[in-house]
């Protein structure tokens, strides 16, 4: 019995094969994709949809006459616009289109509920002023200036209080489950969405602990402004970023490393240390953040030049790369799924399933889970 075919349009041949070997897109459906573009071979239903599975790309645009046009509108607020950002991976696409599923939801839950708008989005959206801005973070988060001297994880402090004072904060390293797709630290760091009703900051989980803390941090000055942001900058470039990173990275060193601190500090320790890349490691282990912090807090005072500066980005990152080589990547699953969900979300998904205006298989979706994992996790989460 001879299989039906399908023909699929030139132009959409040439669309798919164009995305592949963008970040981390397989490229092992090229072979079958050429046959198809050359008109050697015209493919069946099956051959269509395991070059999808393996692309990701959507069952439905292979039918189409024209290639699609994805509006991806976060693509508009790269903190750093390049040619090789400009054509997004299909894992940042589904990550953002995952991300904003949720945030949609969150609003109508919101507005269901009779809650308002969120007052810190777009609060200070006129305002330049650093020290101001700053200022008005800890308010809001109920942050001292010695903040950093909890015993608890910066990061996790943080976020903590981010979630209360109702940012959506969710965290992955890989698409939903799939730890065959990791996520391309190298494309983007973050990003954040500045909802009025529910403003969301996503982390990518590949960063390194202090990178992570520093793009919260990032972001979140993103939604006092108003202003959505794709966070992109891997190698924390000090020259062609725009005024608003500036502000936002400047406002972010001054949570972790706040000015008047940073001197007294910094003078404690270069007297005891052997080398300036020393006395960076010593105050950046002081404020519980990265070697990169410091050093850029110590080039905008003037402790450093440019040359030190790049040096120490270069060693940050280097040492980096030679983590993730070692690091292990098993763990326990609820711990893992855990730290990539915001805990007021998920209460917010739980009490909207048990009003019965939420079905038990949308709370799965929004959450990547399955009616044996669902109730695991919201149990670890409660405890």
């Amino acid at each position: 019995m001879v299989k039906a075919t399908y023909p699929v349009s030139p132009a959409v041949v040439d669309w798919v094969i164009s995305q592949l070997g963008t970040h981390t897109t397989p490229v092992d459906s090229l072979p079958l994709l050429k046959e198809w573009q050359a008109g050697v071979k015209t493919p069946t239903l099956s051959e269509i949809e395991t070059v999808s599975k393996k692309t990701h790309i959507p069952l439905g645009y292979f039918f189409l006459q024209t290639p699609p046009k994805e509006e991806i509108k976060l693509m508009e607020f790269r903190t750093i616009a390049s040619t090789s950002s400009e054509n997004p991976s299909r894992d940042l696409i589904d990550t953002i289109e995952d991300m904003e599923q949720i945030v949609d939801w969150t609003r109508d839950y919101l507005i269901a509920d009779g809650s308002g708008v969120n007052p810190i989005v777009g609060k200070l959206k006129h305002e330049t002023n650093v020290g101001v801005i700053a200022n008005y973070i800890r308010q809001v988060l109920g942050l001292s200036t010695n903040w950093f001297e909890t015993k608890e994880p910066s990061f996790n402090y943080l976020r903590d209080r981010m979630s209360e004072a109702g940012i959506i904060v969710m965290m992955n390293g890989v698409v939903r489950n799939n730890t065959h797709r990791p996520l391309n630290i190298d494309e983007f760091r973050a990003f954040a969405i500045a909802d009025t009703f529910a403003p969301l900051i996503f982390i990518n989980a590949t960063d390194s602990k202090s990178g992570r803390l520093f793009s919260l941090l990032h972001e979140f000055v993103h939604i006092c402004l108003g202003v959505d942001d794709l966070f992109n900058d891997r190698h924390s470039t000090v020259k062609g970023v725009s005024k608003l990173e500036i502000l936002c990275n400047a406002v972010a060193a001054e949570i972790l490393v706040p000015t008047n601190l940073f001197y007294s500090t910094w003078e404690s320790f270069i007297s005891r240390s052997s080398s300036t890349e020393e006395t960076i490691h010593k105050v950046s282990h002081f404020f519980k953040c990265g070697n990169i912090v410091v050093a850029r807090k110590a080039l905008d005072t003037g402790k450093i030049s440019h040359v030190t500066y790049d040096n120490i980005v270069q060693n940050a990152l280097k040492h980096y790369i030679e983590n993730r080589k070692s690091k292990d990547s098993g763990g326990n699953f609820y711990n893992t799924k855990g730290s990539r969900i915001d805990k007021r979300f998920l209460t917010f998904v739980v009490d909207s399933v048990s009003r019965g205006t939420t079905l038990y298989s949308e709370a799965f979706r929004l959450t990547d889970t399955n009616r044996h994992t669902f109730p695991k996790l919201v149990e670890r989460m409660n405890d």
